[in-house]
């Protein structure tokens, strides 16, 4: 079972963690969550635009929104983990980021559409900042260089695929099911017992 450190007193060494597959993994989804919300939509702009009745241009308020909260939160997330432990704001940011893409699957409206990418870029900042600290915590020597190489190529990568899978699911499935699968893929590092 990986754990993250429960405060800052953790250290690598009194950790005692092995690099592994599945831990690697599961970095790698806490690290992605934010580029795969804000790229696998991009291709549902003119479903989600006729849906709820705005304009394409309008709907480049979903990225804005998720740009700022993303961008201000990250600022305020790494040092608060650092002073009170990384576990609490690894759940916290993955129930947010759940919270967020499941309001943005039943939004109603723009409005709610906008609030819920606010909540998810909240709990994805979480999680990309913390899967490079958590990381450092669990890693040393070479296998934290392999463990933050494999962050980065995974937060590289989800910007390349899911526009691709969000075209084939907005055709098959519709717009909504985009965020019912970013709800799931939330749940992956939780299912996977990277928490403890």
């Amino acid at each position: 079972m990986t754990e993250i450190s429960a405060g800052p007193e953790d250290t690598p060494q009194a950790s005692g963690a092995v690099l592994t597959a599945g831990r690697l993994f599961l970095l790698a989804s806490l690290a992605a969550l934010g580029a795969l919300a804000t790229n696998i939509m991009l291709p549902a702009f003119p479903s989600i635009a006729a849906d709820l009745d705005v304009s394409t241009r309008q709907m480049s308020w979903t990225l804005s929104s998720f740009f700022v909260v993303f961008a201000l939160g990250q600022l305020c997330v790494g040092p608060l983990a650092d002073a009170f432990g990384r576990a609490p704001f690894v759940i916290g940011g993955l129930a947010l980021f759940i919270l967020g893409s499941i309001l943005c699957a039943i939004a109603p409206s723009f409005e709610i559409l906008l609030a819920g990418r606010a909540v998810q870029a909240l709990g994805a900042c979480a999680t990309s900042v913390l899967a490079r600290a958590v990381a450092r915590d669990l890693f040393q020597g070479p296998a934290l260089t392999r463990a933050l190489a494999l962050v980065m190529i995974a937060m590289a990568a989800a910007p390349g695929f899911s526009p691709a899978l969000g075209t084939s699911m907005t055709y098959l499935l519709g717009w909504r099911s985009l965020f019912a699968l970013t709800a799931m893929a939330g749940w992956i590092p939780v299912g996977g017992r990277i928490v403890s």
